[in-house]
């Protein structure tokens, strides 16, 4: 892994050891947006055999001006962010109309709880990856997120819509 800015300034970018034989600006980019340096390092553990580009990112507004300025594959997002929480982030994804796929990440601190899941579901986030994070999961997850990003560019719709008839709060 090649970290090209510290966790204390919020921002670290990791170019996976795959890719070294392909130009990393042409690789995929996951954008983490999370507090917890738990879930840091376990993702960027994981992320550092892939074939993409992921940048750490630990505050709503930073996730959302990346994620204006730069195509996101995929945003893997904590419940907790030092100026709010994920639900911001979904918001603004489907406010926006933008193609990156959420999936809420567990911290290994906090045990699962079904109910955030389901408010998780209802918010419009594609899937909930639970610590212990496990390298197939994550892999069909991003393959997952991947595909609908690219039919929501294809097809010009929003992303996917929340569940149950959830209807998105102001």
């Amino acid at each position: 892994m090649t970290p090209t800015a510290g966790l204390n300034e919020g921002v670290e970018i990791i170019v996976g050891k795959k890719a070294s034989s392909e130009k990393a600006a042409d690789l995929p980019t996951v954008l983490v947006a999370t507090i917890d340096p738990d879930i840091r390092g376990g993702l960027a553990e994981l992320f550092s055999g892939f074939s993409l580009n992921a940048i750490f990112l630990n505050t709503v507004e930073a996730a959302k001006e990346m994620l204006a300025k730069k195509k996101i594959a995929a945003c893997l997002c904590g419940f907790w962010l030092q100026d709010g929480t994920y639900r911001e982030l979904v918001r603004f994804i489907r406010r926006e109309r933008l193609q990156a796929p959420l999936i809420i990440v567990s911290a290994p601190s906090c045990p699962d709880n079904y109910r955030d899941y389901l408010a998780a579901a209802n918010l419009g986030t594609l899937d909930f990856l639970s610590h212990p994070y496990r390298r197939s999961e994550l892999e069909k997850m991003l393959q997952l997120a991947a595909t609908i990003g690219s039919e929501i560019l294809q097809k010009g719709t929003t992303p996917v819509a929340p569940p149950f008839g959830a209807k998105e709060a102001a």
